[in-house]
């Protein structure tokens, strides 16, 4: 902005707050005015004009982006982005996909489910002493663990090289288990979809790296949509999809039961006993595995008592078959 001799800067120094007050930015004043005319926001006060609210029902449509500066938001782009050489195990793969609204974009998968860290990272070059927000998609990048590794991180280099000083001054944010709060949390055939905004300032630096890191989880990334692209998805959060995990995890179990009976020593009677549970259980799959099993003749009178108490004559031919083989 050219200034002439003794006027002052316009500052952003209108306040910007949630439905619920809770501060999201901020903005010039001409700035805020124009959103409370369009009705996408309302000031705080009627007495005072240094707080606006953004409105909950124009939610979708105005972030924190657009708020601070729509000239200083950098969008995640997959083709800005490498393997990081100094990383001897990177699993990563760069590809097309068709997304739901039928478009082809870049997916970047980065991580897998053993303990391979893994290292993407991107150098630019911004203005000094300026606000930035970075913005990023990524689908997955947790396990049902709890304990992988999933961070993206800022790293000022004063010097326009990466030294150990200027990596002990990286930013470093926690994205495993939503440790650092997402924009957006939604649900998607592919897994949970998060939509992170990352505001920084670089103060008296003009080059950045910016790395993504991932380590017993698989993380694609991709190059965010505004928010209305995501609004016919449902919300969701971890706590949820816990609950689905741990929900499919005990209907898995209960519809399977599996008994290894491999190299065992067991009796007629026995097999008798776990061929009539397979028959007549709850379960829907039973699997009973008796291979290289040793079989046995039970005593006549344990014989006797086990057909009695089955009351079953093609059992008895089932255990047959089963024993002979």
């Amino acid at each position: 902005m050219l200034l002439c001799k003794g006027e002052i800067p316009i500052e952003k120094n209108v306040i910007v707050t949630d439905i619920y007050g809770k501060r999201i930015g901020a903005t010039y004043p001409k700035r805020a005015k124009g959103l409370v005319k369009n009705g996408r926001a309302e000031y705080a006060s009627d007495c005072e004009k240094c707080t606006i609210r953004i409105l909950d029902t124009h939610k979708p449509t105005v972030d924190v982006t657009e708020v601070n500066n729509m000239g200083k938001v950098i969008d995640f782009d997959p083709r800005d982005f490498k393997a990081d050489k100094s990383c001897e195990n990177n699993v990563i793969a760069k590809y097309f996909v068709t997304d739901k609204d039928g478009e082809n974009v870049i997916a970047y998968s980065i991580g897998n489910w053993n303990w391979d860290w893994t290292q993407i990272c991107c150098d630019k070059k911004l203005e000094k002493n300026t606000d930035y927000v970075f913005r990023f998609v990524i689908v997955g990048g947790y396990c049902n663990t709890c304990n992988e590794t999933s961070r993206f991180e800022i790293v000022p280099m004063p010097d326009g090289s990466l030294t150990d000083e200027a990596y002990e001054d990286r930013y470093t944010y926690d994205l495993a288990q939503n440790r650092y709060k997402p924009v957006l949390c939604k649900k998607t055939d592919e897994g949970m979809l998060r939509l992170f905004e990352i505001p920084f300032s670089t103060f008296d630096c003009e080059d950045f790296r910016f790395v993504f890191i991932a380590m017993h989880a698989v993380a694609t990334l991709y190059a965010p949509k505004k928010f209305s692209a995501y609004a016919d998805l449902e919300d969701t959060n971890f706590d949820q999809l816990r609950d689905e995990i741990n929900s499919k995890t005990s209907e898995d179990n209960s519809a399977n039961v599996v008994m290894d009976f491999t190299g065992a020593h067991v009796t007629r009677s026995t097999v008798t006993d776990l061929l009539t549970m397979a028959r007549f259980g709850k379960s829907e799959n039973v699997c009973i595995d008796f291979t290289g099993a040793f079989i046995e003749d039970d005593k006549p009178d344990d014989i006797q008592a086990d057909a009695d108490d089955t009351g079953s004559d093609d059992i008895a031919v089932e255990l047959m078959d089963v024993a002979d083989n």
